[in-house]
């Protein structure tokens, strides 16, 4: 149920191509934007020590080296990538010069967030913007279709600017399975994976979070009722204990009672928050979560994203900036886990295959998802439903720790796509995988069961979160960024290993790549056996 986000992004420069990305078939104008009418804009001021930021990344991520788990606290990032006190001021300057003043900046003063009306942002950023109504669901929204420019003196001391020509996503069917055969919970997912039935969440210190995007709501009271039927090991932690922006409970989402109710579900007594962003677009409500990460002094160790796009990738300019905002909560302590996507290995226009982004960034921890072989219980395969996500990122170097991995893939596995469709060089998704259909989800009241990688993603954060309380209960720091443990850790059988089916893409009408022994291009390493993972924290 993972979702398929069309995103549209402009580099903040004086002179750069439009970009005109947006469905005309969905989006239709409908008037010119009254002068009045609110925008809302984030500008990315450039970072300084960028380069010592990565280096710290690596060395507190990577288990051989003298300094992992040595993280920093929220303070020491803020110092270490602040801008200079002249880009701050630059930009500050331009948006009074303009009337618009700073609402507020983010915690390293990086992004400055800001509220202005449509003639003041376009006459400020040489575009126009315009009203459209979606074609099916009625919803109008004010954007631009024009790459917007900056003064000449600007544009050095900035990365982006966001907030204004982003549309919606496109929502993506959700995948339904059957209620009898084949449905799982929590207590499903916690005996496939070994987690001792009366383990919970113990450590104060512990936290853990769902991200939603575009008004994607949960609903207390379809917690509390799920609970009831599928957690009855922990029936009373049906508790989420801070939202970060609004939770509207009468209209939810089932995206959010999904990853709710999952990550909860399998792992029960840990502190939970619910992370809310009603932009209406993907790429403003994920820019305006990292801002808040960075803004927050106890953001939760783990960080459960169903939202990606194989559809439009950033441009490389704000690609590389949400890369940097991923190593910022990476020195942290901060796990970032991104679900793979639901259409398998991608396509762009039947020439590449297309992984999606930012589940592509190295930076992340990518998971996929799978399903049982017999249908109810014991080994599994790559999920058949809908092409689990997975492949090579055209965008994203291979980094050092998947090489091997990948490697063995390529001399065991020969029964390749062709190779004009993908670069095996690029960065390799995903990297763990666990049980994405069948799920029994409460939503209005009634049980439904659904699936996507959008399941898989707050199941593996789950189990990560009971890998973190272990640690903590025994005074040691979180796990971080994952990738680099979860690949040294591959020949301890710390995963169960999938080595049946593939993840096709309907538009290219191709398999795809098939799963293989050891890591593959659509269950990655596999899925958590946590009765050894508990032994390697």
């Amino acid at each position: 149920m993972w979702k398929q986000v069309v995103v549209f992004l402009c580099l903040a420069l004086a002179v750069s191509e439009a970009l005109k990305y947006y469905d005309a078939n969905e989006w239709i104008k409908i008037a010119d934007a009254a002068d009045n009418d609110r925008i809302s804009l984030i500008v990315a001021v450039k970072q300084r020590n960028i380069a010592e930021l990565e280096r710290i990344f690596w060395e507190v991520s990577t288990p051989s080296s003298p300094r992992y788990g040595k993280f920093l606290t929220k303070k020491q990032v803020h110092e270490l990538v602040r801008p200079s006190e002249e880009s701050i001021d630059t930009v500050v300057a331009w948006l009074a010069q303009n009337g618009v003043k700073v609402d507020h900046f983010s915690g390293s003063k990086d992004f400055v967030h800001a509220f202005t009306t449509a003639s003041i942002a376009s006459r400020m950023l040489n575009t126009k913007y315009e009203v459209f109504r979606h074609f099916t669901t009625g919803q109008e929204v004010i954007k631009s279709t024009q790459t917007y420019q900056v003064p000449d003196h600007v544009q050095p001391h900035i990365d982006f600017v966001a907030g204004h020509i982003a549309f919606p996503l496109s929502v993506k069917p959700l995948y339904f399975a059957p209620t009898a055969d084949g449905a799982v919970t929590p207590d499903t997912l916690r005996e496939r994976y070994n987690v001792t039935t009366a383990l919970l969440g113990s450590n104060t210190n512990n936290s853990f979070s769902v991200a939603e995007f575009q008004a994607q709501y949960y609903s207390p009271s379809d917690l509390t009722e799920f609970f009831k039927q599928f957690v009855t090991f922990a029936p009373k932690d049906s508790v989420v204990n801070k939202v970060i922006g609004q939770n509207d409970g009468s209209n939810p989402g089932v995206e959010a009672n999904l990853d709710i109710q999952y990550i909860k579900g399998v792992a029960p007594g840990v502190s939970t928050w619910f992370w809310s962003n009603p932009a209406m677009d993907f790429f403003t409500d994920m820019v305006n979560w990292l801002s808040q990460i960075d803004s927050t002094a106890e953001a939760p160790w783990i960080q459960s994203v169903s939202y990606g796009s194989q559809d439009q990738w950033p441009t490389q300019d704000v690609h590389d900036r949400v890369d940097k905002e991923f190593q910022k909560s990476g020195v942290r302590g901060i796990s970032i886990i991104f679900a793979s996507g639901d259409s398998g290995t991608g396509c762009l226009t039947c020439v590449k295959f297309r992984p999606s982004w930012p589940a592509s960034s190295q930076y992340v921890t990518s998971v996929g998802a799978t399903s049982f072989i017999n249908g109810k219980s014991g080994d599994e395969q790559a999920v058949d439903a809908f092409g689990s996500g997975g492949g090579f990122s055209t965008a994203d170097a291979q980094p050092s720790y998947q090489k091997d991995a990948v490697a063995h893939y390529f001399q065991v596995q020969k029964d390749l796509p062709a190779s004009f469709y993908y670069d095996p060089s690029g960065r390799a998704t995903p990297d763990v995988a666990a049980l994405g259909i069948g799920f029994q989800v409460v939503d209005g009241g009634r049980v439904i069961s659904v699936g996507g990688t959008s399941a898989s993603c707050p199941t593996f954060a789950g189990i990560v979160s009971l890998l973190n309380d272990i640690r903590l209960n025994n005074k040691k720091p979180t796990l971080g960024f994952l990738n680099p443990w979860l690949y040294s850790i591959q020949a301890k059988n710390a995963f169960f290993d999938v080595t049946v089916g593939n993840n096709r893409h309907g538009c290219c009408g191709l398999t795809g790549f098939k799963a293989a022994p050891g890591w593959d291009p659509v269950t990655g390493l596999g899925t958590p056996n946590f009765d050894v993972l508990r032994t390697l924290v």
